[in-house]
């Protein structure tokens, strides 16, 4: 099932990590939810629930403000919705509660269970304002720079994902939340990934949610400020960063902070590249100069998970 954080392990990260950075909100209090899953799912746009704006008061940081959607912005929120995998479509329609927009939020999104004991869990979905703002390559080369200290250097980290709206690959991924805890695309919490369950994407690359395999462990992406402790790493050593993540079948730095964020990077890259024929590729530059390019949908590690994948187009939920 899908992982809740504590609110205090929430507001670490946000506090620590990227504007950019994903994350899960504890669940609000247990309440009465009907769906009508007929109803369109752009029409669930509503106000943020107080128990979410609560965690923003409880850390002490400046509260976000609500966000009401423009006229454009609800038609582009609801093109982007039929762009979604067939599964998320149908996960969303029956799980999907709520939908809101913060302007002012310091990390990117927020999803939260409305009710953890319900036998089908429900889902509300925040989301910062901005991200209906910025390109899907400016969003993510904004949020990957801050795995690196840059101090005064010429070189510098270019995302190069296309020009779509940021909210393509907020959605894409925040779905896949929904998706892992409707068909267990992980292990439930507590249980480690049995070594001859073929079907888990975490099997052979997680042993837990938070510690990556033997094989694919390394020093510099434990060190990520994507990890609670971990901190900016020197951009003159990027190369050695990107160099470790193609010895890995992460799809990106952000996957490997743990099992979730790992499951729905590997979906979200699949679907925008091979399905939506967007680029996406990593470069090291300087001075106009690239010192590596790395197209991680290419590499050998990360195709041969995307054969599970499949149930993200042909597969019912359960």
């Amino acid at each position: 099932m899908l992982a809740i954080r504590t609110a205090a392990t929430l507001f670490v990260l946000i506090l620590t990590a990227a504007p950019a950075a994903h994350a899960q909100a504890p669940p609000p209090p247990k309440a009465s939810v009907h769906i009508d899953p007929a109803s369109p799912l752009a029409s669930r746009v509503g106000e943020t629930d107080p128990s979410v704006l609560k965690l923003f008061a409880d850390a002490g940081v400046p509260a976000p403000s609500p966000h009401v959607l423009t006229d454009a912005e609800r038609t582009a929120l609801a093109r982007v919705f039929t762009t979604l995998p067939p599964v998320h479509q149908r996960v969303l329609r029956d799980r999907l509660r709520r939908i809101s927009f913060l302007d002012g939020m310091p990390n990117t999104a927020l999803t939260s269970t409305v009710d953890p004991e319900a036998a089908t869990p429900v889902y509300d979905l925040t989301i910062r304002a901005g991200v209906l703002h910025e390109s899907v390559s400016e969003f993510l080369t904004n949020k990957e720079r801050t795995c690196f200290d840059f101090g005064g250097s010429a070189r510098t980290v270019v995302i190069e994902a296309g020009p779509l709206d940021a909210i393509v690959y907020v959605l894409l991924h925040e779905a896949t939340h929904m998706v892992d805890g409707a068909l267990g695309l992980t292990p439930v919490e507590g249980r480690r990934p049995a070594a001859d369950d073929a079907d888990l994407l975490t099997t052979g690359v997680w042993t837990d949610r938070l510690t990556v395999a033997s094989a694919y462990a390394d020093p510099l992406l434990d060190g990520l400020a994507y990890r609670r402790g971990g901190r900016p790493i020197a951009v003159s050593d990027a190369h050695k960063v990107y160099g470790a993540l193609q010895r890995t079948p992460f799809v990106s730095l952000y996957a490997s902070s743990n099992w979730h964020d790992d499951v729905a990077e590997l979906v979200t890259w699949h679907h925008l590249t091979s399905r939506m024929g967007q680029p996406y590729r990593i470069v090291v530059r300087e001075r106009d100069q690239d010192v590596i390019v790395y197209e991680p949908m290419a590499s050998p590690l990360v195709q041969r998970r995307l054969r599970l994948l499949a149930p993200m187009y042909d597969t019912p939920p359960v």
